[in-house]
């Protein structure tokens, strides 16, 4: 098997993520740092912006397999997310909910949601988060974060494979107010 679209078994299909209003080239710069290939799906969807497939395997461009995308979010949910940041300004129970929720997020992720990327080695996993923190940790700030578990580490999950977790809120498939988690991994 050559390319994922020949397995004749289910498979996992894609993850839709989104990138606010005028961040899409910082959402490319992300997916690009991890190591994924960008192409443009032609399909616009409601919006002016068309829909990006990011492919982590760059000898498999299938936009359909083994692929995540990225698309601008839609009016709606900028609605909703404004009002949930005026509400997480205004409401102080609510605003140390999402820091305690960012602080498992960030420190212990196993079991926060997210998605993975699957890397041949522990040694690809800390290139890939090197080069995220090296390109986008000044630009980002706090609005990333990087936390790698190696085999022996007391706060790993297990002890065959290295993980690493991305806590951003550039690419989500959720509220940009939580984050994202990506997983990357080695098996």
């Amino acid at each position: 098997m050559d390319m994922i679209s020949e397995y004749r078994g289910n498979l996992l299909n894609h993850v839709e993520t989104l990138y606010r209003p005028g961040e899409r080239a910082l959402a490319i710069e992300l997916a690009e740092a991890l190591g994924c290939t960008i192409t443009d799906t032609g399909f616009k969807g409601d919006g002016d912006e068309t829909f990006l497939a990011v492919h982590p395997n760059p000898d498999d461009l299938n936009p359909q397999n083994n692929a995540f995308y990225m698309s601008p979010m839609r009016p709606e949910q900028l609605a909703l997310e404004d009002h949930l940041k005026k509400l997480s300004g205004e409401d102080a129970q609510f605003r140390a909910k999402l820091e305690q929720f960012y602080g498992v997020a960030r420190s212990k992720p196993f079991g926060v949601p997210h998605f993975a990327l699957r890397y041949p080695t522990g040694r690809a996993v800390q290139a890939a988060a090197d080069r995220v923190q090296q390109k986008l940790g000044a630009k980002l700030g706090d609005r990333l974060h990087i936390h790698v578990f190696r085999p022996g580490d007391a706060d790993a999950a297990v002890d065959t494979i290295v993980q690493g977790f991305l806590h951003q809120d550039v690419i989500v498939s959720g509220s940009f107010l939580y984050g994202q988690l990506i997983e990357l991994q080695s098996q």
